[in-house]
């Protein structure tokens, strides 16, 4: 965590409370759990924020203070996976859980303020008492309508505003302001309560001095006499907007409303009971509805079946949308647009899957937000993964479970969980397909050959998924196994052919605009030097690759990158600095629930490396490596992007006879000592067939007709008899 925190920045004047701002800041100095309570539009959140605002100002938590709002999260479920979200913690575990959590946090000293608890008491409670018993350094700051419950909670009880405070806020608050004695008056009838104040102010001051009575009158008194004032028009689109379980855009309003919205939407965000924000991702405007004038919104809805549909529609098209085009450009947006939205979307996918007509729509949602790459960017594959097991539960018939099983299949096997992946891809094989559920079932098949058979017969066929998606899919999806095709090329065939593959996604990486792909171009050049070439090349393809990569966000590509670097430095000879990103590689595998080992050409490679850089190192191996494991992943990343100093490398080695890279002249040897392709198979985990193609390419680079003669050539190179 390199950020302070995710407060939200300003936008009204903060008004009166400052013994209440006071004194939490000063609970919180000395409490680990502080709960405001207080009923709805006591202004709970304001005091959190206020208090977490001034509490970060003056550096009281090194790893500064975040805010999780809860109102957006309707399943006690997903708690856990949201608060993670939201501290930007990666979270790739198919098991829903703390443990992620805890292991983020057990040595973080922050602040993390849990906003709107009361519809999720339970789930919030079990929270509480986790994070507080296995993370020393934590402190929560939670509101809610009443206490969580927890041992060695403090309760600090949010009370009304004073008179001078509440006539303050609504004359800072109105647009012509009445006579103070008049709103002195106001704000002793609704007894201080800052929403309701803040409700009256946005009413026309005469409407307001005759239509309220000079008694106490409660917060939904107040927006009765708000929603009075509304037209048939804005009250019917309050309630339409009370569907959103977080903020929104005016396309997304456009879309629940069952008529044109900016004329009413202007009007209630006149009378306070819409708030504004500006987007940072896109600049443009994002409207919310507060909480307590959601719920009252909502119960002007005689029937939310049909706003809740067309939210859920709404977000499907988005979400496909983002699918088909964040292989672009523009993909840095797409991302953003996504984080924004997601609320939305959680909400969307849930409401489909629960709906009878909707469900298949649900299913694509799950299925498409892997698709636009945006869970495995933010590290919520988690999430993602929740999502399609959900999928899986309601899509019972083919071809559609067809696609939901083969999808999930290929999740887990990029993550090296082939024991996951296998069951799924089984059933699949079974179930009846079409040419767009092929391109998922094909590509699980063509990655199992890769990762757990390592046969080079998922070449060819992850060549045919190419051609499917160039049909049926998006660009995205195409480079996605374009890249895969590479990088199979690369561990399994011989040097020309990895060339030719590695070469042609580079120079499209190049020309296509999108940073994400020029990064993996890059990798994949890196990794046919290392394999093929010379290894003194890697480091600088891949240190850009890695830079790209982190600019963007990307927690699933950059293991791979430092998967790379450990093992080129293992090559060049600079077995201190190779030990220290094995350390950090086993530490960042643990966060990011990708195994190495699970993918059978990534763990050949990187179990040699590890074996000589201990054979080097010796009893140093262990010191050194645990230092590397001991970084945090920022301060990984850091370290694998310094330079390899000259005085860590080992001399460069000649060029070896006939212009053979060290693989072709060990087939070279072999086949001097007498092993056969099968022997040779064997001998350097490759097929016979493989090793056969090998023997063949070298016989044709060196113009020899037949293994005896390449025999001959070999030992006459190497002065053997």
């Amino acid at each position: 965590m390199t950020v302070r925190g995710d407060l939200p920045p300003q936008t009204t004047t903060f008004i009166g409370r400052r013994a209440v701002l006071a004194e939490t800041e000063a609970l919180l100095r000395r409490s680990r759990l502080v709960t405001l309570v207080g009923t709805g539009g006591a202004g709970k959140t304001r005091v959190a924020v206020e208090a977490g605002r001034a509490l970060a100002r003056a550096g009281a938590f090194q790893h500064g203070v975040w805010r999780v709002r809860l109102a957006d999260l309707r399943d006690p479920a997903a708690l856990s996976r949201t608060v993670a979200a939201e501290l930007r913690i990666v979270d790739n575990s198919p098991e829903p859980g703390l443990k992620r959590l805890v292991e983020s946090l057990h040595d973080k000293h922050l602040l993390l303020v849990l906003d709107g608890c009361e519809h999720l008491l339970e789930a919030v409670r079990h929270l509480t008492h986790h994070l507080l018993h296995d993370c020393e350094g934590l402190t929560i700051l939670a509101t809610s309508r009443e206490a969580l419950g927890v041992y060695g909670e403090h309760l600090l009880r949010i009370p009304p505003l004073g008179v001078d405070d509440a006539v303050e806020l609504f004359l800072d608050r109105a647009e012509v302001p009445p006579d103070s004695a008049d709103v002195a008056t106001l704000c002793q009838a609704v007894e201080g309560l800052p929403l309701a104040i803040e409700l009256l102010a946005a009413l026309p001051a005469g409407v307001v001095l005759s239509e309220v009575p000079q008694r106490p009158a409660s917060l939904e008194q107040v927006l009765e006499w708000a929603a009075q004032q509304c037209t048939d028009e804005e009250r019917r689109l309050w309630a339409q907007l009370s569907v959103f379980p977080a903020d929104f855009d005016l396309a997304a309003a456009e879309a629940v409303a069952d008529a044109g919205v900016l004329k009413p939407l202007s009007a209630l965000v006149l009378r306070a009971i819409v708030a504004t924000a500006k987007s940072p991702v896109t600049g443009e405007t994002r409207y919310r509805l507060l909480g307590a004038v959601s719920q009252f919104g909502a119960r002007l809805l005689a029937d939310a079946d049909e706003p809740l549909h067309r939210h859920a529609v709404h977000y499907s098209v988005f979400v496909d949308e983002a699918a088909g085009s964040w292989f672009s450009p523009g993909e840095a947006l797409w991302t953003g647009r996504l984080w924004e939205e997601w609320p939305n979307v959680r909400a969307a996918v849930g409401h489909a899957l629960r709906t009878p007509g909707l469900a298949e729509a649900g299913a694509v949602v799950a299925m498409n937000v892997q698709r636009a790459r945006f869970t495995s960017f933010a590290g919520m594959l988690g999430e993602a993964w929740d999502m399609l097991v959900a999928a899986r539960e309601v899509i019972t018939e083919a071809p559609l479970r067809t696609s939901l099983l083969a999808h999930s299949a290929y999740m887990a096997q990029v993550r090296g969980d082939s024991a996951v992946a296998f069951p799924l891809m089984s059933e699949a094989r079974a179930l009846p397909r079409l040419p767009i559920t092929d391109v998922h079932l094909v590509l699980a098949e063509a990655t199992h050959l890769f990762f757990v058979e390592s046969s080079p017969d998922c070449v060819p066929l992850y060549a045919h998924v190419v051609e499917l998606c160039r049909q049926y899919a998006s660009p995205g999806d195409t480079y996605v196994t374009e890249l895969m095709h590479a990088m199979a090329s690369c561990f399994l065939l011989d040097a020309e052919a990895a060339d030719k593959a590695t070469t042609a996604l580079a120079r499209q990486a190049e020309s296509n605009g999108v940073n994400w792909s020029h990064a993996w171009g890059l990798w994949h050049r890196g990794l046919y030097e290392l394999l093929h070439g010379d290894p003194a090349q890697v480091h600088p393809l891949v240190i850009e690759a890695l830079r790209i990569q982190l600019t963007l966000g990307d927690t699933w590509g950059a293991p791979f990158s430092l998967w790379l670097l450990a093992c080129t430095c293992a090559e060049l000879g600079a077995f201190d600095r190779a030990a220290r990103l094995l350390g950090a590689l086993r530490s960042l595998e643990r966060i990011s629930r990708i195994s190495f080992a699970g993918m059978s050409p990534f763990h050949r490679l990187l179990d040699r490396a590890d074996r000589t850089v201990r054979r080097s190192l010796g009893d140093d191996y262990q010191v050194i490596s645990t230092l590397g494991a001991d970084l945090r992943p920022e301060q990984a990343m850091v370290f694998a992007l310094e330079p390899v100093p000259d005085s860590e490398r080992r001399p460069a080695k000649p060029l070896l006879p006939g212009g053979l890279t060290r693989q072709e002249f060990t087939i070279a040897g072999l086949v001097a000592d007498g092993f056969t392709s099968k022997q040779i198979g064997t001998r350097l985990f490759i097929s016979p067939r493989t090793a056969d193609r090998h023997v063949v390419n070298i016989r044709v680079k060196l113009g020899l007709p037949s293994r005896v003669a390449l025999a001959a050539w070999h030992r006459s190179v190497t002065g053997e008899r």
